[in-house]
């Protein structure tokens, strides 16, 4: 029996070849009286109560592996630990313990290589003196582990490395210890995931008052340096998560789904954020009182931000075509919230840059024939030209937008800019329903009305988006102005404006 306990160095590296599972077989046959010993009977004494059954026989093996196996572990722990320069008597620190997690799966590794055979002679004999031999391990770890400080993620790689093995252990996975494991780190995962999205959102906000809003050079997406740190932050986050292979399917799930709504709600949070500092904006804020406002390059990359999140939040999110009954899928969700505060800044972009064509509309309120002003005003031969400025400021920000803004949404902006200055002009002529237009007003509205179409539709945007129901409103009442114009309804709707007046006159 001192030869299956001390096994290891009974029979160095399994020599002989058999020699530990004739022994075994020996020792069964002995204590069931099955074979005639030549030897003094006293030595017998303690199995004359009664004949052992097979099951009995292999109860005291195991018992002198279980020996085995804890002389096997103090000296693997007092030699390991030697090596590290730490005190037996001290409490070694998490990385003592990772060493001593290799040293221990190394042990095991060379046990099953020279003495698996003879220690499978019982069904899960070798299986049990492993576990065995990892409680004693457990008993140091979670003395160690009550050490840390709750959530830190130093605990991480012990768990990696123990679960890893036990994951490919086919005999261990799901064993006593392995699930021990997953009842001693749990509460150590969901801290970490707690504090980890309290660092999230602390360091977002840090990135976000440094931030220069200037695109990274190394990023092909024109985003601000602190979209590159926060997705690279989350996607560490959600590989250390999937890299845990919990194999408890409920509790994965939930860690899964965990990420992923910390993901969804960070990516929420950002754009929240960028929208505030947009409202904010000095140079766009300047754009109230100038008719050559461009959309500025720093109000480019933060909707290029904006944008970017939402694209890595399809990827990081959850996947919208999976079967996953057990867990929530945030990505549909996440998905249509961005879009929605997308648009919302887009929308607020694309108004405040409309200053200009309101400046253009209160020139043209002075010719309202309700007003007192109106015949003064006409008097001076009032010129179409007044409209090149509005042209040129169109222009200039459809370059912008179709040069600095991210190629998914480029087509998006553009639709909003032109439904911004449609709409402006359609509440221009709202408010002056039941007042006819003057002939000058007409011909500046048509003007600007017939370019933005034009400028537009050369940038790739379909009728169908541009012929919407504010166009046609807008068309109709054209359509109605001139018709009048046309029936003279009007006594002065024979007024021509610029050059062709002043030429109308010298023929006089």
């Amino acid at each position: 029996m001192q030869q299956i306990t001390h096994f290891r160095n009974s029979f160095p590296f399994g020599r002989p070849d058999n020699a530990l599972k004739t022994t075994i077989k020996l020792l069964e046959q002995v204590l069931t009286h099955k074979i005639e010993l030549n030897v003094d009977l006293a030595d017998l004494a303690v199995y004359e109560e009664a004949e052992l059954t097979s099951l009995e026989c292999r109860k005291q093996t195991m018992k002198c592996l279980e020996q085995g196996a804890y002389i096997n572990y103090l000296q693997i722990s007092k030699a390991t630990l030697r090596q590290l320069n730490t005190e037996v008597m001290e409490c070694p620190s998490l990385d003592d313990m990772i060493r001593l997690a290799a040293a221990c799966i190394e042990f095991l590794q060379e046990t099953l290589d020279h003495y698996g055979e003879a220690l499978n002679v019982y069904e899960r004999m070798m299986c049990e003196m492993n576990e065995t031999f990892w409680r004693l391990y457990g008993v140091d770890m979670e003395s160690v582990l009550q050490a840390q400080e709750s959530g830190s993620p130093e605990v991480l790689p012990l768990f990696h490395k123990l679960n890893t093995y036990f994951y490919d252990e086919q005999e261990l996975r799901y064993g006593k210890f392995h699930m021990y494991l997953h009842q001693v780190f749990a509460p150590h995962i969901v801290s970490y995931l707690e504090k980890e999205e309290l660092t999230l959102r602390e360091e977002l906000d840090e990135a976000l008052e440094r931030e220069s809003w200037f695109p990274e050079d190394s990023s092909e997406e024109f985003s601000c340096c602190a979209v590159q740190q926060i997705v690279a932050q989350v996607k560490n986050m959600q590989k250390m998560v999937a890299g845990l292979r919990w194999p408890d399917k409920t509790f994965s799930d939930h860690l899964q789904s965990r990420t992923q709504k910390t993901t969804a709600e960070i990516f929420d949070y950002f754009v929240s954020r960028v929208f505030g500092i947009l409202q904010i904006f000095p140079r766009l804020q300047r754009s109230l009182i100038t008719d050559k406002s461009v959309l500025p390059d720093e109000v480019c990359v933060m909707l290029n931000s904006c944008i970017t999140m939402r694209i890595h939040a399809n990827e990081l999110c959850g996947n919208a075509t999976s079967s996953n009954t057990s867990g929530y899928n945030y990505r549909t969700d996440i998905n249509e919230l961005l879009t929605q505060r997308i648009t919302v800044m887009f929308e607020f972009a694309c108004c405040q840059l409309c200053q200009c064509i309101r400046n253009l509309l209160v020139k043209l309120s002075r010719y309202d024939k309700d007003s007192i002003f109106s015949p003064i005003f006409t008097l001076v031969n009032p010129k179409i030209a007044i409209v090149e400025p509005l042209f040129s400021q169109v222009r200039q920000n459809n370059v912008q937008i179709t040069q600095e803004i991210h190629p998914t949404c480029t087509n998006d902006l553009l639709l909003c800019w032109y439904n911004s200055l449609l709409s402006t002009i359609s509440a221009w002529l709202t408010s002056r329903e039941n007042i006819d237009m003057h002939h000058f007003q007409l011909a500046v509205i048509s003007s600007i009305f017939k370019t933005l179409f034009s400028e537009f539709s050369s940038l790739g945007l379909t009728d169908e988006a541009l012929r919407n129901a504010t166009y046609r409103m807008i068309h109709n009442r054209i359509e109605y102005e001139e018709t009048m114009n046309t029936l003279n309804i009007d006594h002065t709707r024979n007024y021509k404006y610029g050059a062709e007046s002043e030429s109308e006159s010298s023929e006089d």
